[in-house]
């Protein structure tokens, strides 16, 4: 499947921190002193920061120039990148020309596992929690337990899920943290085992 995000698609702050393998915090401080600009959608009361293609690229080629850039550098490159279309591979700043094919297949890949999280889990209605699809196992509770046990032992304790799925509830739970109270970090099998 070719996977590209479109100029319009936007991500939330936990799903760009996820594919950037950044904290939300981090890029949360990025909007804040300027670095970015971050697009903005209300949900319920709150307002919730969006990051779009540009954001995306430039922040994975700031990473790659991270000592090579005067601030001043930095903002005019991200100007340049925001101006370029998604299609664009190239970005001049004066006489330099940076090529962006690495970067853009970098995010690509990233975008493909992000939207793979999604087909490995999901939930049953928009009330309900996420479940790894095919089961009836919670995707925050198998994340929940690689805090305290291997993948390996996971999959000893639910023989149903294979490595591939218990590594997706892991990530998915890294691009869509869980809210209210956390489960426990080892399973119940291991708790009374150990006692």
């Amino acid at each position: 499947m070719e996977f590209q995000m479109s100029a319009a698609q936007t991500l939330t702050l936990t799903e760009a921190g996820y594919v950037l393998n950044r904290t939300t915090a981090a890029l949360n401080k990025a909007v804040d002193t300027g670095v970015i600009r971050a697009r903005q959608r209300r949900v319920g009361s709150s307002i919730q920061r969006l990051l779009g293609p540009a954001e995306m690229r430039f922040l994975l080629v700031a990473d790659r120039l991270e000592g090579d850039l005067t601030p001043a550098g930095r903002r005019r490159l991200y100007h340049a990148i925001r101006r370029l279309s998604v299609d664009a591979h190239h970005v001049a700043l004066g006489e330099v020309v940076l090529d962006l094919h690495k970067i853009d297949a970098d995010l690509k890949g990233r975008l493909r596992r992000l939207h793979e999280l999604r087909q490995w889990v999901g939930a049953q209605t928009d009330r309900s929690e996420p479940l790894i699809k095919g089961t009836r196992i919670p995707a925050y509770m198998v994340a929940a337990l690689a805090r305290g046990q291997s993948v390996a032992e996971i999959v000893e304790d639910f023989p149903s899920l294979s490595r591939d799925q218990v590594e997706a509830a892991i990530d998915y739970a890294k691009a869509y943290p869980k809210r209210g109270r956390p489960y426990p970090a080892r399973s119940l099998k291991r708790t009374l085992a150990e006692l």
